[in-house]
C-alpha cells in the first residue's frame, strides 16, 4: 500500500518541478492554435479582402439604382467612416515575413505581389478620405501614434511600389517562379497579375487628371511610357485578364438570389441616372439589367420599347419613391438577370472594359497619341463591345430578354416573360449620341459615359469617384439624397483614429478641411 501511495506522490512532484520552469509566456500559449502561418494562406485571405460585393450602398452612391422602402434602408449621402483596410495591410506584411521565414527568395511572388496590395489599399482608402498614416503605420506597439501622409505622397509612393512589382514580376516569369500557391482569382498565373498591376497604374493616373501639372508625379509621362511599351508594360488584353470574384453555392452565394428575392425583389428599382442614359442612348444592355415599368406597359409601351423603362432619381422623396416604385411607374432591377440563381455573374473588380475607358480618356486628354489597340476611339469601341459581351449581347443577331409574369411567385419559381430583341452594334454606334466625337470635351464625355454604363454593379465606388472627378454622367440630387440635397466629397476618418490618434488626426483635419471631418470637404486630389 505504501508503495502504490508513493508513486502517484513522486509523479505530482515531478510535474510541479517541470511546470515551475516554464515561464509564463509558455504556460499560457494555445497549443491549439498556430504560431505560424504559411503565407500562401494570409494570401487568400488578401485576397477576399479585394473583393467588393454588389448589393450595397456603394452602388446607391454611384446612382446605378435606388432602395424605394426605408426599413430596407434609403438613398442618402450621410456619409460615415470610410473602408479601413489597415487589418488587411497588417496581414500584407506578415505574409512576406511568413515567406521570408518559409524558405523564399529574398525575390519571390508574396513579396513581389504585397507591393501591389499596398499600393491597392492604401489608394483605395485615400480616395475616400484623404491623408492617411501610411509611412509610420503598420507598426504595432512600435508606434500607436503614426503620422499622417499627404494624400500626394501616399499616390507618388502607390505608383513606385506598381513599378517595382511590375519589374519583380517580370524577373519572376522569366525564371519560371511557380511558388505562388491559394490565388482564387488567377489560379497563381504571374503574368496575369502582371498585367492587373499595370492595369490598376493606369487607373490611379486617371484619378490624378486634375494633378498632372505635378512635377513629382509626372502623370502624363508615367501613362505615355506604359502605352508605348507593351512589352515591359503588359496590361489586360481581353475580358480573360477580369480581376472578377466568381460566386460558389453555397459557401459564397451572389448577394441577390433565390434567397433573398422574398426581401428585396420589389425593393430596388433603377436609377433615373442609369437607366435614362440606357434609354437616351438606346442601349440594348437595358434589356438584361431592368425590367419595363408595369404601369407604362399597362398604358400599352412594349416590353421591348426604350420608353418602357424610366428610373427614378435618387434625390426624390423616398415616400414619394414608394408609392410612385409600388404603382409599377419605375423599372425595377431586371428579377431574371439577378435573382434567378445562387452564382448570379461574376462580380469585377478590376476589368478590362473599365481600362479601355480609361486609356480612351487619358489618349483623349492628349497623354499618349495612341496604345497597342489604336486611337481613343479604338478603345473606346473596345470598352463598349466588352461590356455587352458580358451581357452574352451579340454584335449583330439576337438575344432573348426576360421580363417577370405579372403574378409569378418569386425566387427560382418564378415565370418570365421572353421577348427576342434585334441587334447590330454597328447602327449603336451611328448614333450621334455614341459614335466618338473626337479627342475633345465631348468625346471625354462620351468616354465617361460608356464607361459608367460598364461598371454597372462592378468595381465599388469607381463610377462615384469618377463623377466627383469630372462631373459624368449628371449625378441628380435633392430631399431624398440627404445631406442638404449635396452629393458627399468625402468619406470621415474611423472614430477610433479621432480617440486613439488625436494629435495627429487634428492635424490632418486642419491641413486639408479647415479642422472639420467634413463629408463636403474637397481633397487635394480633386482639387
Amino acid at each position: 500500500m505504501k508503495i502504490k501511495q508513493y508513486i502517484p506522490l513522486v509523479a505530482a512532484v515531478v510535474l510541479a518541478a517541470t511546470a515551475c520552469k516554464k515561464s509564463f509566456n509558455d504556460m499560457n500559449k494555445n497549443e491549439n492554435k498556430p504560431a505560424t502561418v504559411q503565407a500562401s494562406l494570409l494570401l487568400n485571405g488578401i485576397l477576399y479582402n479585394m473583393y467588393e460585393a454588389p448589393n450595397s450602398m456603394k452602388e446607391r452612391w454611384c446612382q446605378y439604382y435606388c432602395c424605394n422602402y426605408d426599413y430596407y434602408g434609403n438613398n442618402r449621402y450621410d456619409f460615415g467612416s470610410g473602408d479601413d483596410y489597415y487589418a488587411a495591410l497588417k496581414n500584407v506584411t506578415k505574409m512576406e515575413e511568413e515567406a521570408i521565414k518559409g524558405g523564399a527568395a529574398a525575390l519571390n511572388p508574396y513579396t513581389t505581389l504585397a507591393k501591389f496590395f499596398k499600393a491597392y489599399f492604401f489608394t483605395k482608402m485615400s480616395l475616400a478620405m484623404g491623408d492617411l498614416p501610411m509611412t509610420s503605420a503598420l507598426q504595432g506597439r512600435g508606434n500607436l501614434t503614426p503620422e499622417y501622409d499627404s494624400q500626394k505622397k501616399i499616390f507618388q509612393q502607390s505608383l513606385l511600389w506598381l513599378d517595382s512589382a511590375n519589374n519583380e514580376l517580370a524577373q519572376l516569369i522569366t525564371a519560371k517562379d511557380n511558388t505562388l500557391e491559394r490565388d482564387f482569382y488567377y489560379s497563381n498565373d504571374l503574368a496575369k497579375w502582371q498585367k492587373l498591376v499595370n492595369t490598376y497604374r493606369i487607373r490611379l493616373l486617371l484619378h490624378l487628371s486634375k494633378r498632372t501639372d505635378d512635377a513629382d508625379l509626372n502623370v502624363k509621362q508615367q501613362f505615355a511610357a506604359i502605352l508605348a511599351n507593351k512589352v515591359k508594360y503588359p496590361v489586360m488584353e481581353d475580358a480573360t485578364d477580369n480581376l472578377q470574384f466568381v460566386y460558389v453555392h453555397p459557401s459564397n452565394d451572389y448577394p441577390m438570389n433565390p434567397g433573398t428575392f422574398g426581401f428585396d425583389g420589389s425593393r430596388y428599382n433603377t436609377s433615373g441616372t442609369y437607366v435614362g442614359l440606357l434609354t437616351q442612348l438606346q442601349d440594348p444592355r437595358v434589356f438584361v439589367t431592368a425590367e419595363p415599368a408595369a404601369a407604362l406597359v399597362t398604358a400599352g409601351k412594349s416590353t421591348t420599347s426604350y420608353d418602357a423603362y424610366l428610373g427614378a432619381s435618387p434625390g426624390e422623396d423616398l415616400g414619394a419613391m414608394y408609392i410612385k416604385a409600388n404603382g409599377g411607374q419605375y423599372s425595377l432591377i431586371n428579377r431574371r438577370h439577378y435573382y434567378q440563381t445562387y452564382l448570379g455573374e461574376p462580380s469585377i473588380q478590376i476589368g478590362f472594359a473599365e481600362m479601355c475607358f480609361n486609356i480612351a480618356e487619358g489618349i483623349a486628354r492628349g497623354w499618349a497619341t495612341s496604345g497597342a489597340m489604336g486611337t481613343a476611339e479604338d478603345y473606346y469601341k473596345a470598352g463598349i463591345k466588352t461590356s455587352m459581351a458580358y451581357y452574352n449581347i451579340p454584335e449583330s443577331g439576337k438575344f432573348n430578354a426576360y421580363f417577370i409574369k405579372d403574378g409569378s411567385p418569386g425566387g427560382s419559381d418564378a415565370k418570365y416573360d421572353v421577348a427576342s430583341i434585334n441587334v447590330d452594334f454597328n447602327a449603336y454606334y451611328a448614333q450621334t449620341a455614341v459614335i466618338y466625337a473626337g479627342n475633345n470635351a465631348a468625346g471625354i464625355t462620351q468616354i465617361l459615359n460608356q464607361k459608367y454604363l460598364a461598371l454597372f454593379r462592378h468595381s465599388g465606388l469607381e463610377s462615384y469617384y469618377t463623377y466627383r472627378r469630372t462631373g459624368v454622367p449628371n449625378f441628380t440630387m435633392g430631399p431624398g439624397t440627404g445631406n442638404s440635397g449635396r452629393i458627399a466629397m468625402r468619406f470621415q476618418y474611423p472614430t477610433n483614429e479621432k480617440a486613439g490618434n488625436t494629435t495627429n488626426y487634428t492635424k490632418a483635419l486642419q491641413n486639408q478641411f479647415s479642422g472639420n471631418d467634413d463629408i463636403n470637404g474637397v481633397m487635394w486630389l480633386i482639387k
